[in-house]
């Protein structure tokens, strides 16, 4: 299995999406930026420069419709960044994975990562990845349509919610909003 950027971004999105304070941080922007354009427009309403006030008038109008595309554009365009910035590195690596009685094994030309099967606190499960997520916060990233025996894959997971009481998360329908 090789992953790429898309696929890191596609983690970040999700992950970031998942989080309540990165939603909350979006919200609040959202609210600010509406409240503090409307505030203005209120402002120069009152100081007779009807021009400016329906100027920002109008913007508080066009960010609160408009904000929540942009906010999206913006996280997605960050995340881009940063992932080329930080995983340059690990794009089209070859990465073997094993599935032991206790363990996941990932190998790759860089090393070997364990991951005790009793150490995962959650596996989340959107159209095209799991995303098997440490208690210790790391996550492996697994395409589905990467692996070449995703059958399998799937039947470890399965064995592995079962076993081990770990809580999964089916998402097929998500999408970065």
């Amino acid at each position: 299995m090789t992953l790429d950027e898309n696929d890191y971004l596609t983690f970040q999105l999700y992950t970031a999406s998942k989080t309540p304070r990165m939603k909350n941080a979006r919200i609040k922007a959202w609210i600010f930026l509406t409240v503090a354009f409307g505030c203005f427009s209120y402002l120069f309403y009152r100081s007779n420069n009807d021009a400016l006030g329906i100027y920002f008038l109008i913007l508080a109008g066009l960010t609160a419709t408009l904000y929540p595309f942009y906010s999206r554009w913006r996280y997605k365009k960050y995340y881009l960044k940063y992932i080329r910035d930080t995983y340059k590195n690990r794009f089209g690596e070859e990465c073997d994975l094993q599935f032991d009685t206790d363990t996941i094994i990932a190998k790759d030309k860089g090393g070997e990562v364990k991951i005790n099967k009793s150490e995962i606190e959650e596996i989340n499960e959107i159209n095209d990845f799991y995303f098997i997520k440490n208690r210790s916060g790391t996550c492996l990233i697994i395409s589905k349509s990467k692996t070449e025996d995703i059958e399998k894959i799937q039947k470890e997971i399965k064995s592995m919610i079962s076993n081990h009481n770990i809580r999964h998360n089916i998402e097929l329908d998500w999408k970065w909003r």
